[in-house]
């Protein structure tokens, strides 16, 4: 073999070896996740995407392969989201990719609070950049604000205080 076939041979095999970026359903606090929708109006490639919190959590979704698409999000088919061309204030750090997206008004995004309990996730957008469209999904758990903590931290002190003064 010659050097040029060599070299064209191991081009070709590198290609083959670098991943592509492979879809997959959101994980709890796992980061975003790939996902695309085959044709206008059609289930998404990973939808449904069956949940089981055990706490309230909440899911986030972006566009991300050309932009225009809007996206929309059914829990046991019923519309709970309906992304909009908005841009968050910051991204999560995890992927450069969906974080521009998520930060930009450019690419339709949006996200919604799930209780704790099942859910099944079924995504499709309308394909308007055309098809296959691409997004992104993540899964977060859903933090209790500083001040819910501390109204509960009172109420837990006032109930405290007022056995206390019942028993004396």
């Amino acid at each position: 073999m010659t050097l040029k076939t060599l070299t064209a041979a191991a081009a070709l095999s590198l290609a083959f070896a670098i991943p592509t970026i492979a879809s997959a359903a959101p994980v709890l606090d796992g980061g975003w996740s790939f996902d695309e929708i085959p044709a206008a109006f059609t289930d998404s490639t990973e939808s449904p995407i069956s949940l089981s919190l055990a706490g309230p959590a909440v899911f986030r979704i972006t566009d991300s392969f050309i932009t225009g698409d809007t996206y929309y999000v059914y829990d046991f088919g019923t519309l709970i989201l309906t992304t909009t061309f908005q841009a968050f204030a910051s991204g999560f750090g995890d992927d450069a990719s969906a974080d521009s997206a998520w930060t930009s008004a450019s690419w339709s995004s949006g996200e919604v609070a799930l209780s704790a309990g099942s859910h099944e996730i079924t995504i499709q957008g309308d394909g308007v950049a055309g098809t296959p469209a691409g997004f992104y999904t993540r899964l977060d758990s859903a933090q209790v604000s500083e001040p819910a903590v501390l109204g509960l931290l009172g109420l837990g002190l006032v109930g405290v205080w007022a056995a206390r003064r019942r028993a004396a």
